[in-house]
């Protein structure tokens, strides 16, 4: 066993207008957007999503795809007490872990595996805002607040495309491979990216539809490149099988468990 490297560029087309907040506000505007490189507050610098959202999502949808597949995933942010018992039960080495979005993405245990870069600008000019105006909500009852309006500052999403890196780093024995093939988590990993459809705030009124791409469709593993299409095969293997059992199978007959 060796270890894994993975590394992509990954870019997101936006479809519609977006937010990502800065947590500030101005004189014009109840929300301003986040911008790269800006003071709190401040208006300077263009508009750009935190890796750290990324990634977030990102580990959303592998626990989706993951609990999809037939396998278990744990909230690394338990909430209740069974969530909590569930989440020391998985305390434990990545290489023993059962958990693929764990080992994908590295646990308490033993420190992170997965690292994603800021999403910025691919190119260089001026990204427009807008500021959106509408009735404030009171959060208790969920009703209109009367006599009260809401400001939240828009990027514009027509021909803005952002872009960021991926790497992936696993010390041998973490990841699952089968035949010296790519590890079935990074094409989880590959798969979940390529699902994300939204991002930012207010997705439900219809803001932060994008596309998320690989650029040239092409990933490096440990130092090889290889096309989106190869890592996601892996998946077309056991479109008859459990795939959770097979995971397991697999860990067991090459020593990874």
């Amino acid at each position: 066993m060796k270890p894994q490297r993975l590394d992509l560029v990954y870019t997101i087309a936006w479809e519609t207008r977006w937010h990502v907040g800065s947590g500030f506000d101005s004189a014009a505007a109840d929300r301003l957007i986040r911008r790269y490189g800006s003071e709190k507050g401040s208006r300077k610098g263009p508009p750009f999503v935190p890796g750290s959202q990324l990634k977030g999502v990102l580990r959303h949808q592998c626990e989706r795809l993951a609990l999809a597949l037939g396998a278990d995933a744990v909230d690394p942010h338990a909430t209740s007490e069974s969530q909590q018992r569930h989440l020391v039960q998985h305390f434990r080495p990545l290489g023993e872990s059962e958990l693929l979005v764990d080992r994908l993405f590295g646990s308490r245990y033993q420190g992170e595996c997965l690292f994603v870069d800021n999403a910025l600008p691919a190119t260089e000019g001026t990204q427009f805002t807008s500021l959106r105006t509408r009735t404030a909500l009171d959060r208790v009852t969920g009703t209109v607040l009367e006599r009260h309006l809401f400001t939240t500052e828009l990027a514009e999403g027509d021909n803005v495309v952002l872009q960021g890196h991926v790497r992936a780093r696993h010390p041998p024995g973490v990841l699952t491979v089968f035949d010296e093939g790519v590890p079935y988590e990074y094409a989880l990993l590959i798969a979940a990216m390529l699902s994300i459809d939204s991002l930012g705030g207010d997705k439900s009124a219809g803001l932060g539809r994008c596309r998320v791409s690989i650029l040239g469709d092409q990933v490096m593993w440990n130092g090889q490149a290889l096309s989106v299409d190869t890592v996601l095969s892996s998946f077309e293997e056991f479109a008859d099988e459990d795939w959770a059992a097979w995971i397991r199978e697999v860990r067991r007959e090459g020593g990874q468990e």
